[in-house]
């Protein structure tokens, strides 16, 4: 059988003919021994911090080279226009009316590419970039 230890509460009770010791007694005490930290302060006091700080180095690290997101500009460096998608456009049709100084199937490929189009599916309402320069 298991062995159970009960505690009863503590009351202190302080008897009336009880005077604190005055301070200069207190002064004169010896120095407490100095902190001595256990194998887990030690790892809470060094080893938490540096986890955490490389964490958000980490994160910041992350932050900057991830790779940008496509935005609502034309790609830098090449002439086009924005055009708006409307219900039974096609992109052969497109490329040949907004970029007929190319053959219809590099427009198509541009197109493709600047818009970052996976299928050749166009939705009504959609802008895309349609190559205008050679």
């Amino acid at each position: 059988m298991a062995n159970t230890a009960f505690s009863a509460p503590l009351h202190l009770v302080i008897s009336e003919d009880y005077t604190p010791a005055p301070q200069s007694a207190l002064a004169s005490q010896p120095a407490l021994a100095p902190l001595r930290l256990t194998r887990r302060g030690k790892f809470v006091l060094i080893a938490l911090p540096i986890f955490l700080v490389s964490a958000a180095v980490l994160m910041l690290l992350g932050l900057f080279q991830s790779p940008a997101n496509a935005s609502d500009d034309t790609p830098l460096g090449v002439e086009a226009v924005t055009v708006t998608v409307i219900e039974g456009d096609t992109l052969w049709g497109i490329a040949r009316e907004f970029a007929p100084q190319l053959e219809p199937r590099e427009a198509v490929r541009r197109i493709g590419d600047m818009n970052n189009l996976n299928s050749s599916v166009l939705h009504p309402g959609a802008e895309l970039f349609v190559p205008t320069g050679s």
